[in-house]
């Protein structure tokens, strides 16, 4: 036998990080790349990004960023703080291994990368059209619309899907394309609309008509995570309504895809939270509708003639994923520019 242990940084005796937090810390300064690491850990790239996130926020600062260019796309790069956390979680690390006589070793599995990987907001059409990609190893990754843009900007990839409203234009998702990638280096391809508003429990007993109910007493919301489109569409409505949030029970209960909402409902565990009217069918709830918004597809230039985005593109386009729609989907529609190049 062999001894074995546990490290972690603490400041002001507040966790900051332990060994998770460091191997994925690891694996982002040796691959360059959340994905990567991801699978390297055996890990989804959601926890990855999630733990990432969570440990910036504890610290007070970005701790991994993204760095454009460079022939291969963007990647993922360690700031400062990042580097020095990680150094300082191995120093500490070594020098209780060096005083128990057991070095501590690690080794990141090999991985194999995705024929198409598509990153962003949680969709059900997506989900259908991913099941038409046939021949290619597909992974989707449901972490919302603004950190399927980064993944994008990163290179991680191929096709990110994104519901974002912009209230200066009044246009979805192409402002923020056009920010995100100046010099076109990315195209917005058209994809769909879909229908979204409240999902609430069979019956609707509480008579929930719009956003401007879930501050009633008694009430529980359920509510996607920041970053997510839905999540931005919230909070606009409550904007406009100028209800505070701190006034909606359960704005704090948040989720990561409508799935999730729907099954908080289904359970018991709220009454109502924003998501698709395709999902509210799906899980037997009622639907609110509050309004019709466009969900598009980014795509690095570079990455359209990849055999994978051409055949996803295909089969966005297609007759049979419009009939799929009907069939599966209902509140979502093909439009008739689906699949073509809107910038």
């Amino acid at each position: 036998m062999k001894p074995g242990f546990t490290v972690w940084l603490e400041e002001d005796g507040r966790y900051l990080l332990g060994e998770k937090e460091a191997r994925i810390l690891e694996g982002i300064k040796k691959f360059g790349s959340f994905m990567a690491t991801a699978k390297s850990l055996g890990m989804t790239y959601a926890h990855v990004w999630i733990v990432v996130d969570e440990l910036s926020k504890r610290v007070g600062e970005t701790v991994v960023k993204a760095q454009r260019g460079g022939e291969t796309g963007g990647g993922a790069v360690l700031t400062d703080v990042g580097n020095r956390l990680l150094e300082e979680y191995k120093a500490l690390e070594d020098k209780v291994s060096s005083f128990l006589g057991s070095k501590k070793e690690f080794i990141f599995l090999e991985f194999k990368r995705p024929d198409l990987s598509i990153i962003g907001s949680s969709c059900v059409g997506v989900k259908i059209l991913a099941g038409m990609v046939k021949g290619f190893s597909t992974e989707i990754v449901e972490v919302g619309s603004t950190v399927g843009l980064t993944a994008v900007m990163l290179g991680e990839a191929d096709v990110a899907g994104i519901h974002l409203y912009d209230e200066e234009t009044r246009m979805y998702n192409v402002p923020f394309v056009k920010r995100a990638f100046p010099g076109e280096r990315a195209v917005l391809i058209r994809g769909y609309a879909r229908e979204q508003g409240l999902m609430v429990k069979k019956g609707n007993l509480k008579r929930i008509k719009g956003v401007e109910d879930l501050r009633g007493a008694g009430l529980r919301l359920v509510n996607r995570n920041l970053g997510s489109g839905t999540r931005e569409l919230l909070d606009r409505l409550l904007r406009e309504k100028r209800i505070p949030s701190k006034d909606i029970r359960g704005y704090d209960f948040e989720v990561r895809t409508h799935e999730e909402v729907a099954r908080a409902i289904k359970e018991g565990r709220a009454d109502a939270g924003l998501g698709l009217k395709a999902t509210a069918l799906i899980y037997g709830l009622d639907f609110v509708k509050i309004c019709d918004e466009s969900f598009d597809f980014v795509v690095e230039r570079r990455r359209l003639g990849k055999t994978s985005v051409r055949a996803f593109v295909e089969a966005l386009s297609s007759q049979a994923f419009r009939e799929e729609l009907q069939k599966r989907a209902p509140g979502i529609n093909t439009l008739p520019d689906t699949g073509k190049i809107l910038s």
